[in-house]
């Protein structure tokens, strides 16, 4: 299989966008009570418990993306597990020798340094046209904590300062912009742009990456190919809407 720069962006992103960030949230200090507060009764206020979130098994997730269609009423060709699991340490492989410049976006486009799921369930299906080999992609991950999904939620910051770099893939050189993009799907606070690689036979690919969260779920679309810019996000975004849909 041709394996290009952008495809391998592609996928380094999928996988950056949705594995939780090593840090967890910085200890609370316990409250002090002076001898004067003591002595005087307080009234506890009452508290109403966040209702749980469900938690996806990585069969359940699977039977939702199952369900998704894509823009051509296609369904999604789920991975099994083990098929899954040997992709995401392929593609770690295979981008751990790649170089970036400037220095500051490695991580953005390799995942050398992506760390394991711990735990979390995780699936994704992909939907191919036979006719033009465009792609459509969608991942589903659940069991993040509170704050791996904050880190997840926003990372236009690093996308903005990585808007233009150079990836070095076997010694050859190519260019990359990113292009972050409005109004993909219908869900509140997604973040999607997209990726353009100038290869070196002048040919410009491109993939449009969208990524939302549900109901504690991430889920990531990836569109590659299309007639247009507005097509490749039409057919992302229309996976992210089918999955939210079936996500309670």
């Amino acid at each position: 299989m041709k394996t290009s720069a952008l495809a391998t962006l592609a996928a380094t992103a999928l996988l950056a966008l949705t594995v939780p960030a090593c840090a967890g949230p910085a200890a609370t200090p316990a409250n002090e009570v002076s001898p004067a507060a003591d002595q005087t009764a307080t009234a506890t206020p009452t508290v109403t418990p966040t209702p749980a979130r469900k938690a996806y098994s990585n069969a359940d997730l699977a039977g939702i993306v199952r369900q998704v269609r894509d823009t051509a009423d296609r369904r999604l060709t789920v991975l099994p597990e083990t098929d899954l699991a040997t992709t995401l340490e392929q593609s770690k492989e295979m981008v751990a020798a790649i170089e970036v410049a400037p220095a500051a976006c490695k991580d953005f486009a390799t995942a050398s340094t992506v760390p394991a799921l711990d735990g979390a369930a995780m699936a994704m299906g992909i939907s191919t046209d036979a006719a033009t080999g465009d792609v459509t992609a969608l991942s589903l991950l659940s069991g993040l904590d509170e704050a791996a999904l904050g880190n997840v939620a926003n990372p236009a910051a690093q996308l903005q300062q990585c808007s233009d770099m150079t990836v070095t893939v076997s010694g050859i050189a190519v260019p990359v912009t990113i292009t972050m993009l409005d109004s993909v799907g219908g869900l509140a606070e997604t973040t999607a742009y997209r990726t353009e690689t100038q290869l070196p036979d002048g040919q410009v690919q491109s993939t449009t990456t969208a990524q939302a969260i549900q109901q504690g779920v991430v889920l990531t679309a990836v569109a590659t190919g299309g007639a247009t810019g507005t097509d490749a996000a039409t057919r992302a975004g229309a996976l992210l809407d089918s999955a939210a849909a079936l996500i309670k």
